[in-house]
């Protein structure tokens, strides 16, 4: 009876200590959410051109992805708490920067040394949720990590929205409060437990067949699309007199698609076996991309952003899903899994705001739209060279 309540008590702790790293994914994205929208819509609304915009939304990027490559391997050598501390300390004197400056390069370098101290939290956190799972249980913990974070997102864009209307200033002391909460739940000890398996009904995915590098080339393209779109909708916005609260619920429900997309994966486990589907549904984006070029009615761009959202968080789950079932090494896989998605919304705004600027207003959106269906063609032409060569080595090794 001792050893049974001993179990049941074990149980309920590491239950617990899992649901601290879910709460602090939560609010950091939620942070995220908040702080981008704050300052880039307080950028357009002080004359920020295209080419100033997509530089705000994606200059962030670079360090993070020069960082996450560092911070995983990191935490795989020195522990994941002792890396990831440090990524409120530098988000958070970011944000409250940021709150005090109207001054539109300034807000690109703050918020380019935000992006660094981003790269030092998810690798870790991310790896230190999946360590010691495969299979099924590691989906399931990915899952209610996927669900934690879009939380944050979809309220950190809504709240914000409505904040932002009625008190700009406000708007930047949420995010400032969630990194502190951060900060302190970080400092509880956390250890997640190193068990896991593979129940005989799951799908097992299939070795060799590309999926992982598939994943990450569908995880850069759709970024790089719904990041080109997203930093670039301010400016249209604003020449549509779409107000702020309303722009702020159009990222809310594509994040609420994201959401929704994340829970299905978790039932439907036919993807974890087959790309078509991934691929599929990167097409639904290019149509849901280059329609934002053409809408003009705000239904129009709820069904787009919906539609994007969607195919944002089944790319983005593929993608980490397939990383760390297959690769030892979390911090390391999750590094890759992490610059992969950094880089897509690195050069979707980049390169979406030199097409604003080069062709006009509405350019960005088809220019998203025609890489991300060129990312499709690349991404099949890799797996069928990828399984070409798998079956050569399979024939080669029973001659």
């Amino acid at each position: 009876m001792a050893l049974l309540k001993k179990e049941a008590y074990s149980s309920t702790r590491l239950l617990n200590q899992l649901h601290i790293l879910y709460a602090i994914s939560l609010l950091m994205d939620l942070s995220v959410a908040g702080l981008m929208f704050a300052i880039s819509r307080r950028a357009a609304e002080l004359g920020a051109s295209a080419g100033a915009l997509g530089m705000l939304g994606a200059i962030w990027f670079a360090p993070y992805v020069l960082v996450s490559l560092v911070s995983g391997r990191l935490s795989d050598r020195f522990g994941r708490r002792h890396v990831a501390l440090f990524a409120p300390i530098i988000t958070g004197a970011m944000t409250l920067a940021c709150a005090r400056t109207t001054n539109v390069p300034l807000l690109i370098g703050l918020t380019a040394v935000f992006g660094a101290g981003l790269g030092l939290f998810w690798p870790p956190v991310m790896a230190w949720i999946s360590d010691g799972v495969r299979g099924a249980a590691l989906h399931t913990r990915l899952t209610r990590f996927g669900v934690a974070w879009n939380i944050g997102l979809l309220s950190g864009f809504g709240l914000t929205g409505f904040v932002f209307r009625r008190w700009p200033t406000l708007a930047f002391d949420i995010p400032a409060l969630g990194i502190l909460a951060i900060f302190l739940l970080l400092l509880v000890p956390v250890r997640v437990p190193c068990s896991g398996f593979v129940p005989a009904a799951q799908p097992i995915v299939p070795s060799g067949q590309g999926f992982r590098k598939t994943a990450w080339l569908a995880n850069f393209a759709v970024q790089f699309a719904v990041g080109g779109v997203v930093a670039l909708f301010p400016q249209l916005a604003m020449h549509l007199d779409i107000q702020a609260d309303t722009h702020g619920a159009l990222l809310a429900v594509s994040r609420g698609a994201a959401l929704a997309m994340i829970v299905a994966l978790e039932v439907a486990m036919s993807w974890r076996v087959r790309l078509w589907p991934l691929w599929v549904a990167q097409l639904v984006c290019v149509g849901a991309a280059a329609s934002v070029g053409i809408a003009s009615g705000t239904w129009w761009f709820f069904v787009a952003f919906v539609m994007m959202g969607a195919v944002t968080g089944y790319s983005y789950q593929a993608s980490i899903f397939f990383t760390m079932d297959e690769m030892a090494e979390k911090g390391k896989g999750t590094g890759l899994h992490e610059a992969f998605l950094a880089a897509g919304m690195l050069s979707g705004p980049l390169l979406g705001g030199w097409a604003g600027n080069a062709f006009g207003l509405r350019a960005p959106y088809f220019f998203c739209a025609a890489v991300l269906a060129c990312g499709v063609v690349v991404q099949v032409a890799v797996v069928r060279w990828q399984r070409r060569a798998y079956v050569a080595g399979q024939l080669k090794a029973k001659s």
